[in-house]
């Protein structure tokens, strides 16, 4: 994220951004839910100037988003031709907001952890059978 858009918070986006995304959050996803945090509402083709990213990965982050229930979007007020601009914001506060990504990512550790505990009781099983047929020279 560039340091002109952030200003003196910059560092602490940035981290954050950075750990949302070992949590397993897609970049451009954690990019957006900061910016609309910091920003508040914004159209797409804000958050494209404010998280310096494509339109497209605008859309697909919002998207993301939208699934998870944490984007509000209405019409824009005003009236212009062609397509009609939306104006995104967050449904609750960053702490809440943040959920969805720590529960996901508490699941993943479960789910590793599980996996962790099978292997471990594989590996008794074969060395049990292994010492039962095991003899000496």
């Amino acid at each position: 994220m560039p340091q002109g858009v952030w200003g003196k918070l910059a560092d602490e986006y940035s981290e954050l951004r950075e750990k949302l995304i070992l949590l397993g959050a897609n970049e451009n996803t954690a990019s957006v839910l900061l910016c609309l945090h910091y920003h508040g509402a914004s159209t797409s083709k804000e958050l494209q100037s404010q998280c310096n990213i494509r339109q497209p990965d605008v859309s697909m982050a919002i998207s993301e988003l939208r699934d998870m229930n944490l984007v509000h979007y209405s019409p824009r007020s005003e009236s212009s031709r062609g397509r009609p601009a939306h104006i995104y914001r967050l449904r609750m506060n960053l702490e809440n907001s943040l959920q969805p990504f720590e529960n996901r990512a508490r699941k993943r550790a479960k789910d590793l952890l599980n996996q962790v505990d099978e292997i471990n009781r594989l590996v008794a099983q074969v060395e049990s059978k292994e010492e039962r047929t095991f003899t000496a020279a």
